[in-house]
């Protein structure tokens, strides 16, 4: 009876070493703490960028400053990475004559073949309009 208290004991010291080594190596503490103290917003910042690299930051602002949440707005980006349009598409809403430009340089607004004016520009985005003629 006391040897098997004793392995009991055993494995369970073992298997809370392995559970806090898994914890401890895979950073399960720190990311608790981000959760409770980030809210969400700052966390998609911080992982996708304000502009850089995917540009969330500047879509969820630029959504909300020209309220633009009830309609698809086009995001292109100048880099290679996966799309941006995860952050704001919806296949119920309707498309908009504006769109977002992620990384592009003044240079590279001139190769746009449709004429547009800038509404919104930070860093290397912009919210551009284009122009019905």
């Amino acid at each position: 009876m006391n040897k098997i208290k004793n392995t009991s004991k055993v494995h369970f010291v073992l298997y809370f070493l392995i559970i806090l080594i898994i914890s401890l190596k895979t950073n399960f503490f720190l990311n608790i703490y981000k959760i409770l103290k980030y809210d969400l917003s700052s966390r998609l910042t911080s992982y996708y960028g304000y502009c850089y690299p995917m540009g969330y930051g500047f879509i969820s602002k630029m959504k909300k400053q020209y309220n633009l949440n009830n309609k698809n707005l086009n995001v292109l980006n100048k880099e290679i990475f996966p799309t941006s349009l995860i952050f704001s598409f919806n296949i119920f809403l309707n498309k908009t004559n504006k769109e977002i430009l992620l990384n592009y340089n003044q240079t590279d607004l001139k190769s746009l073949k449709k004429k547009f004016k800038i509404l919104e520009r930070e860093e290397n985005c912009y919210l551009i309009e284009y122009i019905n003629d």
